[in-house]
């Protein structure tokens, strides 16, 4: 498999080499991380024991940029150090399972102003709370879509659609599957869809409006699909020392598990840099169920806002822990977070973020008959120092503290006298050079 995705990049990039007027350009990243897990994306009791290991990320990019076309390929491993599946007692061969393609793309320009990009691609907008390539991963997210945009003076309208199916689908005449019958994901994204317009009102400040419509099949042997719609507006205003942003979105249709839907998320979010300083504070707000509503309606109606695939960690507390519906017991989450960054010189900042955690919504106590858990769901604390060695070189290193409460073990389904502390610790070196560019004039 790596064998032929090689030569074809080869032929590919020597093909594409000899045209008229065409820029090509190699680059690579690597970015192996430590980490000292203890509570990142999960919930330790005192018996867990903290994890150590080594996750890397490899990519090797090509770009062909001509006037009217484009083509990018960044073939990726993202794996953790010694996890092969082809190896012996005295070494690691190989994984068969973390490499592939992270992007492949062709788009067509024709305008100045427009263009059209089809295949496996990244989407990134705003301050990624709905689409985002969750680079923290070390797979990313991609998307296989198609994506028509038009750019023109102030304004920017993006429209995309996607549509996933099961791969034995056409395989013989009138014998395809057009759903996914045997999938070992549940709930598999079936279509993502959207529409992204933005207007920039000043030089310094922008409003954008998002409407997406996603999709989920029904169960595995069936073609029924659940849409969902949501809908909303980012407004980003920065100038001088200040810079705030603002997110509204609701939710409404159908569920993946096929309920209607009730939802909203509102953010607010604000930093005032003063030399090397820089403060901030933001409040996030997503709603939830209230389990002492006892109305049929409403309790026939889901109410968890779904973040789909925006960013998490760099949002709502590095340790991931409070990244779906269920790390709340569905009750909804609030952030309040206030920050503090210190820069020193060009090459080394580092910052404090502290997140105090509620519940919008009472939950039922799993442990408790007819009780509830309500309020405040612990805090936490986030340090971080990056350092940059040079422009492709940095350096990234963090520690992460949870401070615990009864709530916060009872949500999680622990008992308060059992819960353990989390914590989290990374040292991540990444390196992103290019290897060759070149404008080719004939």
């Amino acid at each position: 498999m790596m064998s032929r995705y090689s030569l074809f990049l080869l032929v590919t990039s020597i093909f594409f080499f000899n045209y008229l007027q065409a820029q090509f350009e190699v680059s690579a990243e690597i970015r192996p991380r430590l980490e000292f897990n203890n509570g990142f994306g999960f919930t330790p009791s005192k018996s867990s024991e903290m994890t150590t290991y080594v996750s890397q990320r490899s990519r090797l990019n090509f770009k062909y940029d001509r006037e009217k076309f484009g083509l990018y390929f960044s073939l990726q491993d993202a794996r953790v150090w010694g996890d092969e599946d082809i190896a012996n007692n005295t070494a690691a061969f190989a994984n068969t399972k973390s490499t592939g393609f992270h992007e492949a793309w062709l788009e067509f320009k024709p305008t100045s102003y427009s263009r059209i990009k089809i295949g496996r691609q990244e989407f990134v907008y705003d301050d990624q709370r709905l689409l985002a390539n969750r680079n923290w991963t070390m797979h990313g997210v991609a998307y296989d879509a198609v994506l028509f945009g038009l750019t023109k003076k102030d304004w920017i309208f993006d429209l995309a659609f996607s549509y996933n199916n099961d791969a034995s689908k056409g395989q013989a005449a009138g014998a395809g599957i057009n759903h996914f019958e045997v999938d070992p994901i549940a709930r598999r994204l079936r279509t993502l869809n959207f529409i992204y317009v933005k207007k920039q009102l000043s030089k310094d400040w922008y409003v954008s409006a998002l409407g997406m419509m996603t999709g989920y099949q029904k169960d595995k042997t069936t073609s029924t699909i659940y849409l969902m719609a949501t809908y909303g507006l980012h407004s980003h205003y920065k100038k001088n020392r200040i810079d705030a942003r603002v997110n509204l979105y609701a939710q409404s249709g159908k569920s993946q598990k096929g309920k209607k839907v009730q939802a909203w998320m509102a953010t607010a979010e604000a930093a005032y840099l003063a030399g090397a300083w820089r403060f901030d504070a933001g409040m996030d707000v997503l709603s939830g169920h209230d389990f002492k509503q006892t109305d049929a309606d409403y309790t026939k109606t889901e109410h968890n806002f779904d973040l789909f695939y925006g960013i998490r960690y760099l949002r709502y507390g590095f340790m991931n822990q409070f990244v779906l519906p269920s790390g709340t017991a569905e009750g909804g989450l609030t952030d309040i977070h206030p920050g503090i960054q210190y820069s020193w010189n060009k090459k080394n900042k580092i910052s404090a973020d502290y997140h105090l955690f509620y519940l919008n919504n009472p939950v039922i106590d799993p442990f408790s008959e007819n009780t509830f858990v309500e309020g405040s769901l612990g805090s936490e604390l986030d340090l971080v120092w990056h350092h940059q060695f040079y422009k492709e070189l940095t350096l990234n290193a963090g520690f992460c503290y949870y401070f615990t409460n009864d709530n916060f073990a009872r949500v999680k389904k622990i008992q308060p006298d059992e819960i353990g502390t989390p914590y989290y610790a990374w040292l991540m070196i990444t390196f992103k050079p290019v290897l060759f560019r070149s404008s080719e004039l004939k």
